[in-house]
Parts: C-alpha cells; structure tokens; sequence
C-alpha cells in the first residue's frame, strides 16, 4: 500500500528568526508519510523568502510561493490548496517545530476515529503545555472579548466554556475547535467542506472550518500524541496593539455574521470603540505585551 501524503502548507510573513527550524523538523515527524511541502510568503521584508528558496536544494519536494502582497493567512492558504496534491493537507505556522512522528500521529489519529480535522498537542518552547483547543464561540462570549471582560472576570462560565478551561489535554477525544497553527483536514473533508473562508485576513478561519465542519457532521478531534513546539504570536506580534485589535475585530464580525446573523454583528461593530480605546491603553501602559 502507497504511504499516504500529506501536503504542508506553511504561510510565512516577516518569518526569518523561526522558519528554517520549522521546515528542518518535518522530516523526523512525517513517520511512514510522504510529504508536500508548500511555503507561501506573504511580502515579507526580513528575508524569510530568501531563507525558504535556500532551503529548496535541500528539502525534497519543497516548493514556494512569492503572494507578492499580504493575502492574510486564508487567501494565502488558498494559494497554496490549489497545488496540493496530499491525501491530507496540514496548516502549520512557521513558529512551529514538530514532534518526532507528529505528522504521521495526526494521520493515524483520523483513520483510527474517523476525524476530519484533527489538532496537535502545543507545547511552550520551555515544555509547559499550550491551550490549543477551545469551544466554539458564542455570541456572549465574543461581545464581552470584545470589552475585555475576560480580563476581569476570566473564570465567568461564559470564558471557560470558551477557553476550555477544564479540557483534558492528556486524553485523545473530540473537541469544538483546533488550534490553527498545527491543523489537519482530510482530503475528502477538504472538498466536501471546500477552501478556507478569504473574507477573514487573519484570526477566525480554522473557528470557521470546524464549525463548518460540526454543522456538518464532520467529526473534530484534538490528538494527545501528536506534538509541536509553538513560539506563538511570531507574525502578528510585530503589528501594534490598536492596528492588530482592529483586524481581529473585523474577522470577529465576520465570523458573527456568517454564522449568527446580522443582530449579533451589529453588536459587536458598537462595541468597536470600547475594545479599540482599551487596547490604545494597553499599548500604552504595556507596550511588550500583546494584548
């Protein structure tokens, strides 16, 4: 029987200090899986396109994209689906590096339970382990986000539903949502569902896969086996506070409108001003931080 192949698609923007350790560490993860690997560069200026293009005479079947602009990770990701040839595809962030055997863990994982998506277990790069799994998003929860309640009130049952404060990450089981830094579709559930939505720029795509993917009835599942070392924050920590809230709010009232109509939407652009004024103090008072 053919090994089974698994199309990479990293999306890299201003990626330089972390993509090469991702892509030297696919190897020792792929197990009895072949690869594709698909790097897409969205108009970074630090060099990471030059690294990526290096890296080509060593990395078998590594091919990269220059977008030429800032797709945002969606369209970006589109790009690269169009030349995947995987009997899986797997979304991974530059500010990873995998697990020995993770690739082919996450494979076995969705024949065993019959996944179409499937998450990694994430890890801190000092070995605590990561949240990387969360409910789905309600309309309650994304509106007190958006006034940074969670902030003050972080154990509200509204945010540890959300955040899935009691979720077992030592246990293989199915989950509402994956994080999107390490995620894994199936080829069939790909076309069945069809690309990632390209009206969200960055933040909400993968909520919105899983959630198509629920409505559905395509099973998601969170792997305990499968691991991946994750920086976090790499690209979009380069954008100030204020100018990064606004893009988040906008993919927020996207997913809000698609997936609970136009009243709730409506709530969340009136709370724009709120959330875009606490974030300007926050830049403010902790201009390292992001918030």
């Amino acid at each position: 029987m053919e090994r089974p192949l698994v199309t990479i698609v990293i999306v890299s923007w201003n990626s330089a200090g972390v993509l090469e350790a991702c892509l030297r560490s696919i190897n020792g993860a792929l197990g009895h899986c072949r690869d594709q690997i698909i790097v897409v560069d969205n108009a970074s200026g630090d060099g990471s396109l030059q690294i990526a293009n290096r890296l080509r005479s060593e990395i078998t079947d590594l091919r990269v994209i220059a977008a030429g602009d800032n797709l945002g990770f969606a369209r970006a990701n589109n790009l690269a689906f169009e030349q995947a040839r995987g009997d899986y595809l797997l979304l991974l962030n530059p500010d990873t590096v995998l697990k020995p055997l993770a690739i082919s863990t996450l494979v076995d994982c969705a024949g065993e339970h019959g996944a179409a998506i499937v998450g990694a277990r994430h890890y801190h790069l000092d070995g605590r382990p990561q949240p990387s799994v969360r409910g789905l998003p309600t309309v309650p929860a994304l509106l007190l986000l958006l006034a940074k309640i969670h902030h003050v009130l972080p154990r509200l049952p509204t945010f540890t539903r959300y955040f899935a404060a009691d979720f077992d990450y030592s246990a293989t089981q199915p989950a509402p949502q994956v994080a999107g830094s390490c995620f894994l579709i199936t080829r069939k559930a790909f076309q069945q569902l069809g690309p990632m939505d390209g009206h969200f720029h960055v933040w909400f795509e993968e909520v919105d896969w899983c959630k198509r993917a629920h409505d559905q009835g395509l099973p998601v599942w969170y792997c305990a086996k499968a691991g991946v070392n994750h920086h976090g924050g790499q690209s979009f920590g380069q954008i100030r506070s204020v100018r990064r809230q606004w893009i988040f709010n906008r993919s927020l009232v996207r997913y809000l409108r698609k997936h609970h109509g136009i009243l709730a939407a409506g709530c969340a652009v009136a709370l724009f001003p709120l959330s875009l004024l606490l974030a300007g103090v926050s830049q403010i008072l902790h201009p390292g931080q992001r918030r």
